[in-house]
């Protein structure tokens, strides 16, 4: 009977430290590479315990209207991710890699200016894992991770990048 509770005694421990780490498990990841290979991966929920994270107001260019989400400074994903400072990389070319095959870039000097997120909830719809779809011919939603600009200059047509769906960042040095 005593070691029948050491047993279960033990299980319950064991089953407990696993148990602790499953929200990590479920929790989105962004894959940071440098020339296409992974040097390091972050969940949302290590994002969450590393950045302080901000409630943005802004309009949105995807959505053609005002949108409300939760991000975290893109100057400090891409620090964390990459273990580096922007200035130091001042010649650095990032690649935001979407779960539908799309690429985009933005400069070093652009990821380093102000008005750059990476968003990881939309508080215009209920529930945290919950986005309102964009309206596209597939109705994607921009889950796990989107990247958005809340200055007004700050639009794709000025070559700033707004993909969705984001989960992997590729660092590229470029020549000076």
């Amino acid at each position: 009977m005593k070691n029948t509770c050491y047993i279960l005694l033990f299980a319950v421990i064991t089953l407990g430290a696993c148990s602790s780490n499953s929200e990590d498990d479920n929790s989105p990841t962004i894959s940071f590479r440098v020339d296409g290979d992974e040097v390091n991966i972050l969940t949302r929920t290590e994002l969450r315990d590393a950045l302080d994270s901000f409630v943005i107001a802004y309009y949105d260019t995807v959505y053609e209207k005002e949108k409300n989400l939760r991000a975290f400074l893109l100057r400090d994903v891409l620090e964390l991710g990459f273990s580096m400072q922007l200035q130091n990389n001042q010649n650095a070319i990032f690649t935001f890699m979407a779960l539908d095959g799309f690429e985009d870039s933005a400069t070093s000097d652009q990821a380093a200016e102000t008005g750059g997120y990476i968003a990881f909830e939309d508080l215009d719809v209920d529930g945290t894992e919950n986005w309102e779809p964009v309206v596209t011919e597939n109705n994607n939603d921009p889950a796990p991770f989107y990247v958005v600009w809340t200055g007004s200059h700050q639009v794709p047509d000025n070559s700033y990048p707004w993909p969705y769906q984001l989960f992997a960042i590729n660092m590229i040095e470029s020549l000076p």
